[in-house]
């Protein structure tokens, strides 16, 4: 008998042994992931570790120092340029390897091979964009020139020869979590990361939305509500700068260039959420009282932990640069260097347009062009899913691009109309040279010599120097359009709408040490009407108008000073609209209301953290322009009513919308009635909310930094911060500054900066997450910016890496 009973209890022994090895569905290998020595619990950093070792890394050329700073900086110092580049491939690959697969993956489509069948309808998205045709086409540009295919290999040998020494217990947490390994990486990868950030950045568009609102309402309407630009704006390059004569004869419209059958209100979802973009701006030295140009700069993006941005200093013989790194791509995309500094804000001039494809009946590989049959192009997907059959999706590609929406692949709205895609992402470009150039940059000369090669995502490019010079580009590839070319989704069969002409990008608007001082971009309007060239875009104006407001009452400005400024909670909008919305609430709401109304009469227009009157006034806000818009416009869908500028602009007009005559609406709106209805509203909600998070700002919006799985455990919500979109601290609920920099160019470069996470990917290390507390509260490190030399005499060094070859 005890024969037997040992028999069982072995047999039961290797069953578990054998399931508890093995995924089961969704599931990693619990045994694994539970092992004390292997699994989670290895990757538990001591607090203490010490981060020092002498490597010896095959594939260097010569031997290199990498010296940690306090807050776990990496100072790379190489003996030439492929090993520095090598070398910050392999340190992005130590700190932040599964951000780095997972965000490319998302760009390829890829995601569902590692979560199954909930990241399908993602990764076919994905690859009705075009994304890895893009990444493909731009690979082939990067590696034609050999200045950035030999800093591509050298990144990617680096990242290799890391993953290569991985064994399970070394492998980050999210790995064993998910149950997949590592795989080699590749120059293609980052081809795809530079194309999701151009997606990220450029991906959104109305044109399918303003097509349906452009058929449904009366032509002044429309004009009146969702004008090309708006009234007031002051744009990225100064108005009434001098632009050069054209090179390029401006087209003229063909007629009908509109694409029939019309649109409905079902065939589109939620437009881009307003508020969402970033702020940089550069004063010269008159506006400063060290005389010295201030550089600042703070992209919003999505807040993600890890960090979209990993911070570093590159050093070798003719490179010192220190910045915003972007694990999974070489080089510094933010920062600075020995003579000069450069930020980035989104430009959202519009390089993506719809285009309604005519298929031939009874032919589904051809469709009509200029009165001909052309042959559809053909690329098949193959999607892997974790747990499921490979799915295959056949794409049609046609002239404009690939075909995003068919009878095979229907919009999750429900659009099942036959629309190509052409995005200037999709042309082979190299922004990696651009990277390359700024990182290398000693002069104006030399700075606008690389953005020459900053063709998609378009940018605006602030600019200073040492010597004094600011500067402003609004830097992309453009095509010379006619007047509404791509605003509207367009025939795809007329040869008229097709992209042709590119803008000569040296044509591109900008300014040199302009007579204000000073030169501000917030994804405004980039320029006056006298620019010659025609151009659209989903162009916000809010924070454009108090930073511009600032920077041009300020004088003395020191780098104390813009630290305020980036941490402007103003709201422009509530300061402008809140005395007419008080103005019109009925007499009695005032009173019974008291508290709340007490609360926004006491209210400073700062949508700070702590503040009861911010909440009062948002949420308001939220309701009356939902109300009011809803009222009047029954047939618009909710996101794609008119911008809160330019509602904004209609109140002041005549203090009431419902009597504006410039509107020529049949709908009546009685604006005491829709004020009085969101007011209700407003306090049942904040009422709710008194009995749960409580009505301090922060509470209400939310503000988080997410993990990128949306692992709850490894994020941080309630983020105690003030702003919102409309305020110059544009702090949402996930998205906000995702790097904050100011940078002074004097004899001595002084440069600060933050960033909402820490320099490990790794969540249990106390580097994972350690800034985040100086971000909310407004603080900002001092970058260590070394001399370029092999000895280093700093205290803030705290772990250095020997590397030998």
């Amino acid at each position: 008998m005890r024969i037997f009973y040992g028999i069982l209890l072995m047999l039961i022994t290797v069953a578990l042994v054998f399931v508890l090895d093995r995924p089961i569905g969704a599931l990693p290998a619990i045994g694994r992931l539970l092992d004390p020595v292997y699994g989670c619990l290895a990757n538990a950093e001591p607090v203490n570790k010490n981060f020092s070792a002498g490597l010896k890394l095959p594939g260097m050329r010569q031997g290199a120092t990498v010296w940690f700073d306090d807050r776990l900086v990496p100072h790379i110092h190489a003996g030439n340029e492929h090993d520095l580049f090598f070398l910050e491939g392999y340190i992005h690959a130590t700190f932040r390897l599964w951000q780095m697969d997972m965000e490319t993956r998302a760009a390829a489509g890829r995601i569902s091979e590692v979560i199954g069948k909930k990241g399908l309808d993602f990764d076919r998205l994905q690859r009705r964009k075009g994304m890895g045709y893009a990444a493909e086409n731009s690979l082939r540009a990067m590696e034609a020139d050999p200045r950035t295919k030999q800093l591509m290999d050298a990144y990617t040998e680096g990242i290799n020869n890391y993953i290569s020494a991985l064994k399970y217990k070394d492998y980050p947490l999210e790995y064993k979590l998910m149950g997949f390994a590592p795989e080699p990486w590749t120059n293609l990868k980052i081809s795809l990361l530079l194309k999701y950030m151009a997606d990220m950045l450029t991906g959104g568009t109305d044109d399918i939305a303003l097509t349906y609102l452009r058929d449904v309402l009366p032509p002044a309407e429309f004009q009146l509500l969702y004008p090309e630009k708006i009234d007031g704006s002051k744009p990225v390059i100064p108005a009434g700068t001098v632009f050069d004569k054209p090179s390029l004869s401006i087209p003229v419209a063909p007629p009908d260039s509109i694409a029939f059958p019309r649109f409905k209100i079902t065939d589109f979802g939620q437009a881009r959420e307003g508020g969402v973009g970033s702020n940089n701006w550069a004063l010269s030295g008159s506006k400063t009282a060290s005389k010295a140009a201030i550089l600042c700069n703070d992209p919003h993006l999505g807040l993600n932990l890890p960090s979209l941005w990993y911070e570093a200093q590159l050093q070798a013989p003719g490179i010192n640069v220190y910045g915003a790194s972007l694990p999974g791509t070489p080089g510094i995309v933010i920062g600075f260097n020995d003579s000069l500094t450069w930020g980035f804000t989104n430009n959202y001039r519009d390089v993506k347009d719809f285009y309604l494809i005519r298929p031939v009946a009874g032919d589904r590989n051809k469709y009509w062009f200029a009165g001909k049959q052309l042959d559809f192009s053909k690329r098949t997907e193959h999607i892997l899913v974790k747990g499921m059959p490979e799915i295959v999706d056949t794409i049609n590609y046609t002239l404009h691009g690939p075909v995003m929406y068919d009878d095979k692949y229907v919009s999750k709205d429900g659009l099942r109309k036959m629309l190509a895609v052409c995005w200037m992402g999709h042309r082979g470009t190299n922004e990696m040279l651009a990277i390359y150039g700024l990182d290398k940059a000693r002069n104006y000369n030399e700075f606008v010599d690389a953005i020459m090669n900053f063709q998609c995502p378009a940018q605006n490019m602030a600019y200073a120097d040492r010597a004094g010079n600011i500067a402003m580009w609004g830097q992309g590839q453009f095509v010379n359009k006619w007047k509404e070319q791509g605003r509207f989704v367009m025939d795809g069969s007329d040869s008229a709408t097709l992209w042709k002409e590119l803008i000569p990008m040296r044509e591109n608007p900008h300014v040199l040490n302009p007579a204000q001082g000073y030169v501000a971009s917030a994804n405004q309007s980039v320029t006056d009407s006298t620019y010659p060239y025609w151009y659209n875009g989903g162009f916000l104006e809010l924070r454009a108008w108090r930073i511009n407001q600032q920077l041009a009452e300020m004088q003395k400005i020191r780098v104390e000073d813009m630290f305020d400024l980036q941490q402007d909670t103003y709201t422009w909008l509530g300061r402008r609209t809140l005395p007419i919305m008080l103005k019109y609430l009925s007499s009695v709401l005032f009173t019974k209301d008291g508290q709340y109304t007490d609360a926004l009469k006491g209210w400073d227009y700062h949508l700070k953290a702590d503040s009861k009157g911010a909440t009062v006034f948002q949420v308001w806000w939220y309701f009356f322009f939902n109300d009011y818009w809803g009222s009047k416009l029954k047939h618009v869908p909710d996101g794609h009513y008119p911008l809160q500028e330019r509602t904004m602009q209609l109140i002041k007009m005549d203090d009431s919308l419902n009597k504006n005559p410039q509107i020529p609406s049949p709908a009546v709106v009685d604006l005491n009635q829709v004020l009085d209805r969101s007011f209700k509203e407003a306090v049942d909600s904040i009422q709710k909310l008194e009995k749960t998070v409580g009505t301090e700002w922060y509470e209400v919006k939310n503000t988080s930094v997410t993990h990128l799985a949306k692992l709850p455990a490894f994020s941080y919500d309630h983020v105690k911060i003030g702003g919102w979109g409309n305020t110059v601290n544009a702090a949402k609920g996930d998205y906000g500054p995702s790097w904050r920099m100011v940078v002074q160019m004097g004899r001595q470069i002084e440069a600060f900066g933050v960033y909402p996470g820490g320099q490990s990917g790794n969540p249990g290390s106390k580097y994972y997450a350690d800034f985040l507390r100086y971000w909310a509260h407004g603080d900002y490190y001092f970058f260590q910016f070394l001399p370029n030399t092999d000895q280093q005499n700093n205290s803030a060094i705290k772990y250095t890496w020997k590397v030998n070859y």
